[in-house]
């Protein structure tokens, strides 16, 4: 079973919870992460991990933040949130977020669809993944935010 941890706020959670539901498969587990429950955390080894929380407010749990980044095969990080990425020990890192230096970012959003911008080439699971502009359709009715499609979409790159 693959585990994917997310740090972020519950609704947030919850919406990336209903839309990867629908597309993948059942053999993955989500696991919302927060300041209550990271302790419980500290042994499970995450397939991909999350950071859509400024990790700042995390004074306390700062250590654990960095145990369970070190052990993640995939690091997920929100770098509009996280200006500075440091004590972090982990090759796979993969930045989203609406500024220059992401790797992941929006080229622009209309009601029905969204154009991310995939802007340095990355190695997933042995696949090589180039630069490159994916359209995304979105239902009118979609609750969905401009970093949760960025993070279903990056979820849906590494476990496809």
């Amino acid at each position: 079973m693959t585990f994917i941890g997310i740090i972020s706020e519950y609704k947030n959670f919850e919406n990336i919870k209903e839309s990867l539901n629908e597309n993948l498969k059942n053999e993955i587990s989500l696991i919302y992460i927060n300041k209550k429950n990271i302790s419980n955390m500290k042994n499970i080894r995450f397939e991909i991990l999350v950071i859509d929380s400024d990790i700042s407010k995390y004074i306390e749990e700062r250590k654990l933040i960095e145990r369970l980044c070190s052990y993640a095969r995939y690091l997920v990080i929100n770098t509009d949130l996280n200006k500075v990425i440091e004590n972090i020990n982990n090759n796979k890192i993969i930045t989203y977020g609406l500024n220059q230096e992401a790797t992941v970012t929006i080229s622009s959003v209309t009601e029905s669809s969204t154009l991310i911008c995939l802007q340095k080439n990355l190695k997933i699971k042995d696949k090589f993944i180039e630069i490159g502009e994916k359209l995304v359709k979105r239902d009118e009715t979609s609750k969905l935010k401009i970093y949760e499609i960025l993070i279903i979409f990056i979820i849906n790159l590494i476990e496809k």
